[in-house]
C-alpha cells in the first residue's frame, strides 16, 4: 500500500470542500449577475426568493420593452406609408426613471440635441445616459435620465409638452 497514493479514493472532506467552494462561487456569480447582496449576509432560500423575484422582473421588464419596441415600429410604418413627414416624441416613466425616444428632423435647429438634453434637465431630470444616432433626414434620440432629487422627481407632462413644442412648432 505504500507508493501509490493516486489509486487511494479522495477523502470526503476535501471532496465536500470543493463542492462547497463551488457552489459559494455559483451564488457570489449569481448575485453579481443580478445585482444582489452577497448570499451570506441573508439565509440561501430567501437568496434564492431573491434571485427568483430579479429574474421574473427582468423577465417582465424586457417583454414590456419588446412591446414597446414593436409599437414604435408599427408606427413608423405607419408614418411612412402615409408619406407624412415622421417626427416622434415619446416620453416614459419606467421604474422612477425617465425614457424619451424621439425621432427630429435633421433640419429642424430648434431641436437640436443640446436643446433637447437641456429641456429634460429643465424639467428636474439628470441625464445618466444619451445616444443620438443620424439616418438620412431623421435624428433618431433616446435618453435616460433620473431626478436631481428623490425626494422632488421630475414633472413627464412639463418635459413632454415642451419636447412637444420643441419639435413640432418650429
Amino acid at each position: 500500500m505504500t507508493g501509490s497514493s493516486s489509486s487511494l479514493p479522495r477523502k470526503p472532506a476535501a471532496s465536500e470542500r470543493q463542492r462547497r467552494d463551488r457552489m459559494k462561487h455559483l451564488y457570489s456569480t449569481l448575485a453579481s449577475f443580478l445585482h444582489l447582496q452577497p448570499y451570506e449576509r441573508m439565509p440561501l432560500p430567501e437568496f434564492l426568493d431573491r434571485a427568483a423575484n430579479a429574474l421574473i422582473q427582468r423577465k417582465e421588464r424586457v417583454e414590456r420593452l419588446n412591446a414597446r419596441k414593436e409599437e414604435l415600429e408599427n408606427e413608423l410604418r405607419c408614418a411612412s406609408n402615409n408619406g407624412q413627414s415622421l417626427q416622434l416624441v415619446r416620453v416614459t416613466e419606467i421604474d422612477s426613471k425617465l425614457e424619451v425616444n424621439l425621432i427630429i428632423s435633421a433640419n429642424n435647429k430648434k431641436a437640436e440635441p443640446f436643446h433637447v438634453l437641456s429641456v429634460i434637465e429643465q424639467g428636474g431630470a439628470e441625464i445618466t445616459n444619451s445616444s443620438f444616432c443620424t439616418v438620412g433626414q431623421l435624428i433618431y434620440c433616446t435618453i435616460h435620465a433620473q431626478a436631481f432629487q428623490a425626494r422632488v422627481g421630475f414633472d413627464v407632462a412639463l418635459i413632454e409638452s415642451q419636447l412637444l413644442e420643441l419639435v413640432y412648432l418650429s
